[in-house]
């Protein structure tokens, strides 16, 4: 079994609010990327299992070590036959950057997950997508096979938005961006600005959840769709200078550091 693996890009992101625990809502348009920027996954049928990778973290880090002991995990608790995954030998080619903003460590892990299932187990949607909230936030994105989705909650709630496909051309700088320290630093900029005027948020989010992506695209600025560009070019100066070279038809996905465009056809 051999498949490709595409990275996601955020049309807009917008936080919609946190809790308790310093987990933060989102509202956001992803969408499947799909191009010559690809991770290849191969698995194979062996004595042991085995998932050997160009990886920049432990396997019990790894997010696709993870899916696989979620799956086993809930198999177990449902009396479904899970011995195989004991003898699985997953091999990755990874071309997706980290610290990038595409979500290329979900990805390999949502489609481990969506294809082991189509090929063993055939668990009910529901099911998968529950498996894949355990793993991580955009991994139920990714597992939902879909190419457009409002997404919501902290990546859990992934609602298909049908839309025609595009094409984007993707540019990442040398700059990792850590996710955690850039929703910090969202967290301490909202403290700075806390007695200042904001948008009507829950309007304008609505506003772009029934736009196609090409519309908002179109229509918007980079720093309006996007809540986690700002504090990600304070941490990054770098990012902040390579920021500057770009005309408006660029975006920033995620957390960073990658941003993209509509490709010309």
């Amino acid at each position: 079994m051999i498949f490709d693996v595409y990275p996601k890009i955020n049309i807009f992101l917008k936080i919609v609010g946190s809790d308790a625990r310093g987990y933060h809502f989102l509202d956001s348009r992803f969408c499947l990327a799909r191009g010559a920027l690809k991770d290849i996954i191969q698995i194979e049928e062996k004595d042991v299992f085995k998932l050997s990778g160009n990886f920049d973290c432990s396997m019990q880090d790894n997010t696709i070590y993870k899916a696989v002991q979620f799956l086993k995990k809930y198999l177990i608790q449902k009396n479904i036959e899970s011995k195989i995954l004991d003898y699985l030998q997953i091999e990755v080619e990874k071309n997706i950057p980290v610290g990038a903003g595409l979500g290329g460590g979900s990805a390999d892990a949502g489609a481990i997950l969506f294809h082991l299932n189509q090929k063993y187990f055939f668990l009910e949607k529901e099911e998968i997508l529950q498996i894949a909230q355990q793993v991580g936030a955009d991994v139920a994105f990714f597992v939902s096979n879909f190419y457009s989705a409002n997404v919501s909650g902290v990546g859990e709630v992934v609602e298909e938005f049908k839309e025609k496909n595009l094409e984007f051309e993707i540019i990442t700088p040398r700059v990792f961006c850590d996710t955690k320290r850039v929703y910090q630093e969202y967290d301490k900029m909202q403290e700075l600005l806390k007695n200042q005027e904001k948008r009507d948020l829950k309007n304008f989010v609505q506003k772009m959840r029934q736009k196609t992506s090409k519309e908002i695209l179109e229509n918007m600025n980079r720093r309006d769709l996007n809540d986690l560009l700002l504090p990600a070019l304070h941490l990054y100066p770098k990012l902040a200078e390579f920021e500057k070279t770009l005309d408006e038809n660029w975006f920033f996905s995620g957390s960073g550091s990658s941003f993209f465009r509509i490709k010309d056809i």
